[in-house]
């Protein structure tokens, strides 16, 4: 059974100045606690044996720890990290996924998540997802100020580097080329392609008026485009085809995704 988010790529999102690697920064301290940190040597003598710093022995020994392990350490506390992919955790976090590729974004920054909920399904299903993993759920004004977003009362960081590290793009949107990867092969559940698509649609599909079809609009590659009416077509089993910066499908699409 796959697990995600892996270890590795929530660590991959830290910077870890002085590291060779996020990885290496979190062996490192791990071989601290499992090695030294009971011992009677002072930080000058831990320092040489370890060929670190003896003022990061010190800050260790005062009870620091480097971001990365502190944020490897809430995700792993929280059951967000390396979660069964039928897992209802793992399920969550898929529809907070498609959450930001269709109607949220995280910051490239401080990596946290906000969500869009266009009507009192979208709204319901991001609060309930942000709850079930523990995140809780708080209504805020967006940057620009004129339009109202969700984000996790608590470790909103961490949560938003979890799903950058399941393929969610950070920052600008606009050239992101593909769709998460565990959408494919053996992670990929019948259950979260659905769920992903009816979140996507949830999000951003309009209605083509005295048209027999619905339409989404996106400033993203030819590629992208491509893929989402593929996934679209494939989880519906209605026809789902691209246009100039658009995909569009037909509305009985709708009612395989419980959205009729």
């Amino acid at each position: 059974m796959a697990t995600l988010p892996t270890l590795e790529a929530v660590a991959s999102t830290y910077n870890t100045p002085g590291s060779k690697s996020p990885m290496d920064a979190l062996e490192a301290y791990r071989e601290y606690e499992r090695e030294w940190a009971n011992s009677t040597l002072g930080s000058h003598a831990i320092s040489t044996r370890m060929e670190l710093p003896r003022g990061r022995i010190r800050t260790w020994e005062s009870g620091g720890k480097p971001d990365v392990v502190r944020g490897v350490e809430t995700a792993r506390e929280n059951g967000w990290l390396e979660c069964d992919n039928d897992s209802l955790a793992f399920e969550a976090l898929n529809r907070l996924v498609a959450g930001v590729f269709s109607g949220g974004s995280i910051s490239d920054e401080h990596f946290t998540p906000s969500f869009s909920a266009p009507d009192e399904r979208v709204e319901s299903q991001v609060r309930g997802d942000l709850e079930l993993l523990g995140a809780g759920c708080r209504r805020v004004m967006s940057n620009s100020g004129n339009v109202e977003e969700f984000r996790p009362e608590s470790d909103a960081s961490v949560l938003g580097r979890v799903l950058v590290a399941m393929g969610t793009p950070a920052g600008q949107k606009t050239n992101v080329k593909r769709l998460p990867s565990y959408l494919y092969g053996s992670t990929a559940t019948e259950q979260l392609r659905h769920d992903f698509v009816r979140v996507y649609v949830s999000n951003r599909a309009v209605d083509r008026e005295n048209r027999s079809f619905h339409q989404i609009n996106e400033q993203r590659s030819d590629r992208y485009l491509d893929t989402l009416a593929v996934l679209i077509e494939d989880v519906t089993g209605i026809e789902a085809w691209r246009s100039d910066r658009m995909v569009l499908f037909r509305d009985h699409a709708l009612d395989e995704l419980d959205l009729a």
